[in-house]
């Protein structure tokens, strides 16, 4: 095992000087060199890291040694990137003619909070701890019984929430918990705020939403037009969709509530639509389109019927439709000797999950032994994963990586995409003809619309309410200016009157403060974008041809899929050039996702004509500057 400049740093560093006055040559070989030997470390230090994780997903969060080596292991990657700041350093300020190496050298990993000093770091690690405790213990007295005040959020309140129809007990606990979070978050969000600030500065960058987009490998006011022109395309379709919600609302909470032409208020959106969520058979709040059973489709019980009851006949399921597409079988040895059944067996977060590690060509699998349309669908993503990990795994540690975040969960999302399709579920004998009918697929592309056209606008408002707040466009205290970015974009309104003095931002925002959202975003849009180029190439979807709707284009048996191997390059290319080999020009587009709901979308343009329901919304004044 080869330790990276272990008992040669002053060799190192003279080899450095001497090439200042020498031909540039001399200068790519010391930093081939260096990145030869960064490589071998840090897939050392990985694996240990993913070594460690991995006990801690099959052995369970009290596994204590495996969290010891969790901790350590992480501890040892950041001091080895510190260690070689200089270097890096060094190298970027030369002119570097080779584009592997300066491809290589731009995706060193950056130290991150870890630049601040030690007082700063240890003042971090502690806010961060408050904001969680302080939502994770805040305590709600009961509306039934004010004097019961041990409530907590998760899951008491949540638990709740679930099962009211009482909406006076709804608009209480939404002010109570705003109530008991918002001021002790405030001013820890202020301080950690600045310490993102300075952070960014440290780390080389003038405006602090360029350290935000870095991951993206793009300039933050380009990534926010973007972003803003995405929101533009899908608003009609959001607008349809906002209309038919409203509507349903109206019926069941009445007009005094849901006003005309105004935002829905966010207390009741938040219980409405999340019942929207419930498995089929549960009661809900908001009905689907078509409310017949026989409209319903469920597939957990089309699983069952069809003796797909363990994961291992999951996996087989998700492998022939890879192999389908073009893609190398997986034998079935290779779940047997690569998976192994997760610890939290809770069915609610059961996923799968792969594992890689650098250098060795080797994955590993944890999985999920509940079988249902969550798990099922799943298994696709999982599977996706194995199959990136293995085409690159041949690159150098640095380029095994997916090409930019979440673009792993994009190739996911899509094959999960490609698994709805009636044509293959059929096959599977998951579901039957009825299927394919109007009414089941109107149904299908409503609770999946959830999940996409509806999610998209809130993680734009939540990412820019962040980005304007740490660029200064924004005064932490400017809470009307988040229920305006609310509002404007997703036509929802605060239930009772705001002021400056609330603080309203949602605790997720400040916990998971470098969560970004705008990879999410780009995810949800390429995946559909993914699947309008598949679907076109093959002829399976032709614009305009009802006869050929992109929503139910099948690409199994499509081996094309499968040749189109970006898989391979991992991170060696940049997101623009990944785009380029994908579609064939440097495009993020809404177009795939309107052409897929565009039956969903033309059936909520005729039920809200039908039911004179209103398009759009008014400023309802419910922040007060």
């Amino acid at each position: 095992m080869k330790i990276l400049f272990s008992n040669s740093r002053d060799i190192f560093i003279l080899f450095i000087t001497l090439s200042l006055s020498t031909s540039m040559p001399h200068s790519e070989v010391a930093l081939q060199k260096f990145l030869d030997d960064v490589n071998n470390r840090l897939a050392i230090l990985y694996n240990r890291n993913v070594l460690a994780n991995w006990q801690i997903e099959i052995k369970g969060p009290n596994d204590l040694v495996a969290l010891l080596q969790s901790e350590v292991s992480a501890e040892d990657i950041m001091r080895y990137i510190r260690s070689i700041s200089s270097e890096v350093k060094y190298f970027k300020n030369q002119n570097i003619t080779s584009e592997n190496s300066r491809r290589q050298l731009s995706l060193l990993p950056q130290v991150g909070y870890e630049i601040l000093p030690r007082e700063d770091l240890e003042f971090l690690h502690a806010i961060t701890s408050n904001l969680t405790l302080a939502y994770k213990n805040a305590k709600l007295c009961s509306f039934q019984n004010r004097e019961q005040c041990n409530l907590t959020l998760v899951p008491d309140i949540q638990n709740i929430l679930k099962n009211s129809k009482n909406v006076q007990e709804i608009e209480y606990y939404w002010r109570e918990k705003h109530r008991k979070t918002a001021l002790t978050n405030k001013e820890d969000f202020q301080t950690l705020v600045d310490l993102y600030r300075k952070t960014a500065k440290l780390n080389g960058f003038s405006k602090p939403s360029d350290f935000w987009h870095r991951i993206l490998e793009e300039e933050s006011t380009t990534l926010l037009d973007l972003f803003e022109k995405l929101m533009l395309e899908l608003r009609p379709l959001y607008e349809q969709f906002h209309a038919y919600i409203r509507g349903q609302m109206r019926q069941s909470y009445g007009s005094s509530l849901i006003l005309f032409n105004k935002p829905y208020p966010q207390h009741l959106a938040e219980v409405f639509i999340s019942n929207a969520y419930k498995p089929s058979g549960s009661e809900r709040y908001m009905n689907l389109p078509y409310r017949d059973t026989a409209y319903n489709i469920n597939i957990t019980e089309g699983l069952r019927n069809a003796k797909i009851t363990t994961a291992f006949e999951n996996f087989r399921c998700a492998k022939t439709l890879f192999k389908s597409m073009g893609f190398l079988e997986l034998q079935d040895h290779f779940w047997l000797s690569s998976a192994q059944t997760k610890a939290d067996l809770d069915e609610a977060s059961c996923w799968h999950k792969v594992w890689k590690f650098y250098n060795l060509r080797r994955v590993n699998v944890t999985y999920c032994p509940h079988v249902n349309e969550q798990t099922f669908f799943n298994m696709f993503e999982a599977l996706t994963d194995v199959y990136y990990y293995k085409a690159y795994e041949n690159l150098t540690t640095l380029y095994q990586e997916e090409a930019w975040q979440n673009f792993d969960e994009t190739l996911g999302k899509f094959f999960s995409l490609v698994a709805t399709s009636p044509k293959f579920l059929g096959s599977l004998q998951v579901v039957g003809s009825s299927y394919l009918n109007k009414e089941t697929r109107i149904n299908r592309l409503f609770t999946q619309g959830l999940r996409s056209i509806l999610f998209l606008p809130l993680l734009y408002v939540h990412d820019r309410y962040r980005i304007d707040i740490i660029d200064k466009s924004h005064d932490i205290n400017a809470n009307c200016f988040y229920w305006q970015l609310i509002e404007n974009y997703t036509g929802v309104a605060a239930p009772t009157q705001r002021n400056k003095l609330d603080f309203d931002a949602p605790a997720k925002l400040l916990i998971d403060f470098e969560n970004q959202y705008g990879s999410q975003i780009i995810s949800i849009v390429l995946q559909y974008q993914l699947f309008e180029y598949f679907c076109s190439l093959t002829k399976e979807y032709i614009k305009e041809d009802d006869e050929k709707p992109l929503d139910l284009c099948d690409l199994s048996q499509k081996a094309i899929v499968g040749e189109k191997q970006v898989m391979s390059l991992g991170s060696s290319k940049s997101p623009k050039e990944i785009m380029k080999i994908l579609f064939g020009k440097n495009e993020i587009s809404m177009n795939g996702l309107l052409a897929y709901y565009k039956p969903l979308n033309d059936w909520f343009f005729e039920q809200n004509r039908l039911n004179y329901y209103e398009i759009g919304w008014q400023r309802s004044e419910s922040c007060l500057t």
